[in-house]
This record gives C-alpha cells, structure tokens and sequence, in this order.
C-alpha cells in the first residue's frame, strides 16, 4: 500500500494545491492529513491575503481517507482533547474568559485565541467536531499509528516538543498497547523530517529512507510555507521505504 500523508497546512491554500499536484503525479492509494488544517496566526504566518481555511478543508475532504485533527483544529471545534498530557481541561473551557485560560495554561499551552477566525461555516466547525483524535490503519504486515503528535500529547495542545527517544516512551506504549509497529506525527514543523526508535532520535533532511527498526515514529514536515519548510511524506508499507520530499 502506497500512502500519501500531509500534515500542518494552517490554511495556506497556496501550497496545499501546489503538494496535493506532486502527490497526484508520484501516485499513492490512500492521502492522509494528520491536522491543523486550521490555524493562523499574526505574525506567526506571513501570507494573511492567500489564506483560505475553507477551501483547504474543502479540498482535504474531497482527498483524504483519514482525516485527523490537531489542536488548532480541535479549538475552532470547541473541543477539549481526550489526551492532554499533563494540562487538566475544565470543562467549562470555551466558556471561560480568554484571559481565564490564559492564566490556567500559563506557559503549558498554546493560546489559540491568537488564531485569526477561519471563517468556517456550521457544517465544517460540524465536521472538525467529529473527528477522531487518532487512527490506526492496518496493513497485511503491520498496524500504523496516525496521530497529529505524540501521547500523551497527541492533539498537540501542549507546548512541549519531544527532541530525544526517552521522551517518546509513553507514544512508544501507546503504540504497543494499539498493536502498531509504525507510527507517523504533523506538529513539529521540521525542516525534513524525524525519526525515533526506542535506541535514539535522529534528523533528516527532505530524502528517502527504509524503516529497518520496529517500532519507529516519523514526524513530517508541514504543508505550509512557514520557514520555507513545506513538505510532505510518500510511504510504501510493502517496502517500508519513506520519501520526505520538499516542495
């Protein structure tokens, strides 16, 4: 199975037509975008006049097979993540004055009401709201774990990036208790890409790799231009071989 997966397109609809062509001519059976369709910010994110969130969510609805949500995108929802590492959400949390999250996040969290509003309709902020905060697709040799980040962090609420194998232990058993030997991560807006085994972390830059240790995670890069990073991942499971190609 040849997978196709994308991820951290905060509305650029530029780049999201420009990868979703490459990805059509290299060919693949099943497109995946592990989130933050949603989200932009000032001056976080320089093409403010390009931006279209509903265009992009049209366009991942159309495409993709496997749609999860990151945390920008679970804020435009409304909703609290099941699994928020450390940080415990009131349940009242939108309600709340953004001043009042602000000072219960502290520091811990991302403060999203920076997100200028997307300009979604009923029926999409609808469709964010049903969204799984996690998939596992199986294949004929393995189980493969999606998810916008890592566990317990895994919808990204947290501003706690994860740069060496220790702290991907507990994703590491998550993994393991869902059966998946392979798992795949958005979020970190790497330049390239990451690869975590149990016995280290390493950086690469946009190239081709065979995954030869199980279990691995792979942490891609965005689809959107910030940083000049904009890429995205082709995965042959029967192969195990990895293309991170930049745009």
């Amino acid at each position: 199975m040849r997978l196709a997966i994308i991820s951290d397109i905060h509305e650029d609809y530029g780049s999201l037509q420009r990868i979703l062509g490459r990805i059509d001519s290299k060919g693949y059976d099943k497109l995946i975008c592990l989130g933050d369709v949603s989200g932009f910010s000032l001056p976080f994110f320089r093409y403010e006049n390009t931006r279209n969130a509903s265009a992009c969510l049209e366009l991942i609805r159309e495409k993709c097979e496997v749609i999860i949500p990151g945390n920008h995108d679970l804020h435009t929802a409304g909703r609290i993540p099941r699994h928020s590492a450390t940080f415990d959400f009131p349940p009242d949390w939108y309600e709340m004055d953004p001043g009042e999250r602000l000072a219960l996040g502290k520091d811990e969290l991302w403060f999203h009401d920076n997100d200028l509003d997307p300009g979604y309709s009923q029926d999409e902020v609808d469709f964010l709201s049903t969204l799984q905060e996690y998939c596992v697709l199986d294949t004929p040799d393995y189980n493969i774990l999606l998810s916008h980040y890592a566990y317990p962090n895994l919808s990204g609420f947290s501003k706690k990036f994860y740069t060496w194998e220790k702290e991907f232990r507990a994703h590491f058993d998550f993994m393991q208790n869902l059966g998946c030997s392979v798992g795949f991560t958005g979020h970190a807006h790497p330049r390239g890409f990451y690869r975590v085994t149990p016995d280290g972390f390493r950086h690469f830059s946009y190239r081709a790799l065979e995954i030869s240790k199980f279990p691995s995670i792979l942490g891609i890069p965005p689809v959107t231009r910030h940083k000049h990073r904009r890429g995205f991942c082709i995965f042959d499971t029967a192969s195990r071989k990895v293309q991170i190609i930049k745009l």
